[in-house]
């Protein structure tokens, strides 16, 4: 399963597809925190996770995801990482399996989000 996904915009972008990410996680669910040049997004409700695993309906399992901004010369990479899975919510398989669709759903709202903006200035890596 992928950890990381970058993608590249112009440095005079930045601030500008740092607020289309925070908006396209918004509208996806999930509730944003920014910091500085980093953005937290949160979905669903950890406790149960834990308790129940996999028997949790997917669109209430926890997940975290940061998305933070890496300046190099005239260009900026942004990059999607997970953050702070726990062993105790995996759920094997089938746990794996969400993991992994959320993962692909989030890459994709980015994407389509930044693309739509006019922000990327390669494809994602």
């Amino acid at each position: 399963m992928e950890h990381t996904t970058e993608y590249a915009v112009h440095t005079g972008d930045r601030c500008t597809a740092m607020e289309v990410a925070g908006a396209a996680l918004r509208q996806a669910g999930h509730r944003v925190e920014s910091t500085g040049g980093t953005i937290t997004a949160t979905t669903g409700n950890r406790l149960l996770t834990i308790l129940l695993g996999a028997l949790v309906h997917p669109s209430r399992e926890f997940r975290r995801y940061e998305l933070s901004t890496t300046v190099t010369g005239t260009s900026t990479t942004l990059t999607l990482r997970h953050a702070h899975h726990v062993t105790a919510v995996s759920g094997g398989s089938i746990g794996a399996g969400r993991r992994r669709s959320a993962w692909q759903q989030v890459e994709a709202t980015l994407e389509r989000a930044l693309r739509a903006a006019g922000v990327l200035t390669a494809p994602p890596r």
